[in-house]
Parts: structure tokens; sequence; C-alpha cells
């Protein structure tokens, strides 16, 4: 966001002192109104949540949509899920994840997925992004809206926010005691609607320490490298198989054998 900066400044004009006490007080009212202007537009100037990248994921999934085959599994998410392969996951699937995404910026992208009406199930796995700008509540709140956006008949799959190596340089500390908190409002919470589930692999991926297993992630202490994936990913495809009574690419074949 650009910055206007006001400079209060004074004109020695020739001429008698009485023109210079004349002049002075209009140009002190001016930059009084123009630091007030500066004020408004600095407040009206919203810090947002929706990058540049993120504007030109949602242009190719807007190209992608409406070719999505009845039955596929929508992953919808921040860079977690952007680098997840999905389709270790389940075969028929389409990966919706947007680096540095949040639960805001997914709520303004759901009305873009038709696809949703149609989908075997929608897997949402959004919000350690957001640790950094709201509160747990607000987090939850976002939730329900979510919940709320996903068509009635479709299956809802959370991911439970992962767990963080506080270890790690750019992690700030006892942030897992805040997800392990929001996690368990996100169960709660999900108990309220038959359709939704929630996958935890906190367990799996966490050390001795409640951190993120340090074999488990790329050395920045959050994003998941292949052994990390591959847990989250058997947890995935566990919670869907119990979902949809079928082996993993049954979705597929049966789409298919419709053709």
């Amino acid at each position: 966001m650009k910055k206007i900066s006001c400079i209060l400044f004074s004109i020695q004009p020739k001429g008698s002192i009485g023109m210079h006490r004349m002049i002075l007080p209009f140009f002190s009212q001016a930059c009084a109104l123009l630091a007030l202007l500066c004020i408004q537009v600095h407040a009206q100037t919203p810090d947002t949540e929706i990058t540049e990248h993120y504007k030109r994921m949602m242009t190719y999934h807007r190209y992608m949509d409406g070719n999505i085959p009845e039955g596929a599994v929508l992953f919808i998410g921040d860079s977690i899920t952007q680098g997840l392969c999905t389709v270790a996951v389940w075969e028929c699937s389409v990966n919706y994840g947007i680096g540095s995404d949040t639960t805001v910026g997914v709520l303004q992208r759901l009305a873009d997925y038709a696809s949703m009406a149609r989908a075997g199930a929608v897997v949402v796995a959004i919000g350690v992004n957001d640790l950094a700008r709201r509160d747990n509540a607000a987090i939850l709140e976002n939730y329900q809206k979510i919940m709320e956006t996903v068509p009635a008949g479709t299956p809802l799959v959370f991911s439970a926010v992962l767990p963080l190596d506080e270890r790690a340089k750019d992690i700030k500390e006892d942030r897992n005691p805040r997800i392990r908190e929001l996690n368990a409002g996100l169960a709660s919470l999900c108990a309220t609607d038959e359709r939704c589930s929630v996958v935890d692999a906190t367990a799996a991926l966490t050390d001795d320490t409640g951190n993120l297993n340090p074999g488990y992630h790329v050395g920045d202490g959050v994003h998941l490298n292949t052994a990390g994936y591959a847990i989250w990913i058997a947890a995935l495809r566990e919670q869907l198989n119990s979902i949809s009574g079928k082996k993993p690419g049954a979705l597929l074949e049966s789409i298919g054998s419709k053709e």
C-alpha cells in the first residue's frame, strides 16, 4: 500500500509581515485538511488477503471447474494443499489449493466452484495462515460459514490444521497449543453436521516434543516434505474410503463405466 505523506511548510513571501500573517493560516488549514485526508485514505485501505497469486490461480480454477466430472473429490486449501498430490489420495480429484490462502479467501472463492454440487466430497484444509490475522473464534466462525456454503448433499471433510515445528526460525512460540485448541473447536463444530468429518493427522506427524517432526517438513517448520505428505495422504484416504465405502479409484471407474 502506498503511503501519502503530508508535509507542513511555510512560505516566506516577499513583502510585508502582514501579508505573511494572512497567508500562513491559509496554508496551515490546507495542510490540516490534507493530513485528515491522509488518515482517511489509510483507514479505508484494508490489508487485503487476496494476493496476486490468488487471482491468477482463480482464473485457471474458473477455466477448470466446468469440466470437473461428477463424483470427483475437490481439495480446497492453501500452499500445503497446493503441494498435495491429490490423485494419491483419490484418483478422481482436483487440486484447488492456493498458496497463502486463508479462510477469508476460501469463502470468497467457493461460489466459483459449481462442481461442489456434483462432487463426491469436498476436502477443506485451511487455517494456518489465519493464525497471524485473527483469533480462533473468528476462524471458527469462518469454518461455520464454509460449512453453510458447501452444498447440503455433498460430504465435507475438514483437515485439522497441521502442527508446526516451533523450533524453526520463523515460527512464533506457542502456535501449537493454539492449533490444538482450534482443532478441538473445529471437531465440535463439525459434529453438529452429520455430513461433516475431521481428519486429524497430528499424532502421526509430531515428535515427542509436540512439534512437527523435523523429518516431515522441508525445514521451514510448516510445509510437509515427501514423508510428511505420505502420512497426511494416508489419513485423508482412510477418511474418504470410510465415506464412500469404496477403494481409491472406484469413483473414477464408475464414471468411466457410464461413458
